[in-house]
């Protein structure tokens, strides 16, 4: 899906994972979230007719339901409930653009990357031996999610590095320790969740 394409369709994932990104005028594009399975991408063009607010690219092998306006339509018709389950949904979506736009504003750097790496980590980290949580996502992917400079995020990242706290590695982040990651986003910078 491509920002700015207007579309009659939406996907419902049922593996793999897409970054979600929003390109400028200049062309450059920043990072918002990573869906994966049993999300919905494309939904608000399906259910506001407008063009796309952002484009939906897969990070390795991805499937997909494609579902367009006809057939949610003759779904929700069938299942009421549904349309209940997709409005706190897109709820959810929004609830959780707002605490990351009042954490760019409250918060430090540091707590926000730790919140970004812990959130990441719980929802779409890939468990590997000795508790340590593979996220398939860049320094620079990083710092756009919690809305940090890339230089302020590689001196950020290097911190936790030396602190054990994370391992880097082409194209992902190993977190090793979420006990720290959890502390560091309630320190005295950051003391609410967003």
């Amino acid at each position: 899906m491509l920002q700015g394409d207007v579309g009659d369709f939406l996907y419902v994932l049922t593996d793999g994972k897409v970054k979600v990104l929003v390109a400028a005028e200049s062309g450059a594009e920043t990072m918002l979230a990573i869906r994966s399975r049993g999300d919905l991408v494309g939904e608000f063009t399906l259910l506001d007719s407008k063009p796309r607010t952002a484009t939906a690219r897969a990070i390795g092998t991805v499937t997909a339901r494609r579902v367009s306006r006809a057939d949610f339509a003759d779904f929700i018709a069938a299942f009421p409930a549904a349309e209940d389950r997709v409005f706190r949904y897109v709820l959810g979506k929004m609830r959780e653009s707002t605490a990351r736009h009042a954490a760019e504003r409250v918060w430090g750097a540091r707590e926000r990357l730790a919140q970004g790496l812990y959130d990441l980590a719980r929802k779409h980290g890939a468990p590997r031996s000795g508790g340590v949580v593979r996220i398939p996502i860049t320094q620079a992917e990083l710092g756009q999610l919690a809305g940090v400079a890339v230089s302020t995020t590689e001196r950020v990242l290097k911190e936790f590095r030396l602190l054990g706290i994370i391992a880097t590695r082409y194209g992902a982040t190993e977190v090793r320790d979420m006990d720290a990651l959890e502390m560091i986003r309630f320190s005295e910078e950051g003391t609410q969740n967003p």
